[in-house]
């Protein structure tokens, strides 16, 4: 049981706190882990035209994590790597009503660095208003990802399966400048996890499923009207606190007109 705790200490995100049990703890941990991967939104509600695409990558960051347990501190995420950096694409699509759709995706190969490595697919979608200034809309997001790393031991490397369903309202308002706009917005929404650490020495799984009520803040940034900068903060009250930040190339591509 020492082991496996200090395997969920390595993987879990910042936040962990005391648990009533062990158990309790470990799962909770999981649960973190599986939160730090999932997709924030990135982007203010109906940013995308029909026919324009977002050709970006963001950065994940991995605030510092205590991971100091009956008086011993283990080895916690933060130790290796204080973010992780994810290709995202999206497209926006046609919608009627004066509506504005996208579609997005999010990948990261298997690529191993310091014995680390995650494999990550996503996909996402949504729909909004924005008959002006101000925009409203709902997003819909589903990801698994294979992490590994060597964590209760270092000639091993252990597992940790993600999979998570999640669904967001958000709303924004967007300020025209000389070279662009600026959009601060805003956004709730849940988030259901299943995360599942296996031991690879001796086969251990222990699993985590919970559903978690989420926010989020944020502003993009559009200059010449190609370039756009995001940066967002998500909070996962009792659990999750991190920024995002994403930088991409806004092509129009000029379907559907």
């Amino acid at each position: 049981m020492r082991r496996l705790c200090a395997a969920c200490l390595l993987l879990a995100g910042p936040g962990a706190g005391r648990a009533q049990t062990m158990l309790d703890q470990e799962q909770r941990l999981i649960e973190i882990h599986s939160l730090l991967v999932t997709l924030p939104a990135l982007t203010a509600p109906g940013s995308l035209r029909p026919g324009e695409a977002s050709l970006g990558l963001e950065v994940v960051a991995i605030p510092e994590i205590d991971g100091t347990t009956g008086g011993k501190r283990q080895i916690t995420a933060s130790d290796r790597t204080r973010a992780f950096p994810r290709p995202r694409l999206a497209l926006g699509l046609p919608a009627p009503g004066g509506l504005r759709g996208w579609v997005g995706a999010a990948y990261i190969p298997p690529v191993r660095i310091r014995e680390v490595s995650s494999h990550l697919g996503a996909a996402e979608g949504g729909l909004a208003w924005a008959p002006g200034r101000w925009a409203a809309g709902i997003r819909a997001q589903v990801l698994y990802a294979r992490s590994q790393s060597p964590v209760t031991d270092p000639r091993t490397r252990d597992t940790l399966r993600t999979f998570a369903l999640g669904a967001d309202a958000s709303a924004g308002y967007r300020l025209d400048l000389a070279l662009g706009s600026v959009t601060p917005y805003a956004g709730v929404g849940l988030t259901r996890v299943h995360g599942d650490f296996r031991v690879t020495s001796d086969g251990y799984l222990l699993s985590s499923r919970t559903t978690n009520l989420g926010f989020g803040a944020g502003v993009r940034l559009l200059a010449l009207q190609r370039l756009e900068a995001a940066a967002e903060v998500v909070l996962f009250p009792g659990r999750l606190i991190h920024p995002s930040f994403r930088i991409a190339w806004v092509p129009d591509l000029g379907v559907w007109r």
